[in-house]
């Protein structure tokens, strides 16, 4: 199949086929599992920046522990039950996923704070 780009004067390009998947498994599955990896590696990583903060009373542990969790496991998990539970769009679902990155990047920027400075 080829698709025409012939504003661009480029001609005719061949469309990209899918490229085939780890394990024989379709695309979305695998990108289940990767953001599944993904979600659950940044669980362990907030969890023990979590324990950090818990021991020695860290503020700054708190909000790393918070945007990690924000930048991987949130997203993954609204992202899932936003398309589960509502009929929105993909728009929808990608706004969700920014605000979630967004709101773990401005957690790890304050984390980066002296707990001494106001």
């Amino acid at each position: 199949m080829t698709v025409g780009v012939g504003a661009l004067g480029v001609g005719s390009l061949p469309v990209l086929e899918a490229a085939p998947t780890a394990f024989g498994l379709d695309e979305e599955t695998t990108i289940f599992f990767a953001g599944l990896a993904s979600a659950a590696l940044g669980t362990v990583v907030a969890w023990t920046a979590y324990r950090g903060y818990a021991r020695n009373d860290s503020r700054p542990m708190l909000f790393l522990a918070i945007g990690v969790a924000f930048l991987t496991a949130v997203p993954f998990v609204l992202a899932y039950a936003v398309d589960l539970v509502a009929d929105v769009t993909d728009a929808i679902v990608l706004l969700v996923v920014t605000a979630c990155h967004l709101v773990g990047l401005v957690a790890i920027v304050r984390s980066f704070r002296r707990p001494d400075s106001a």
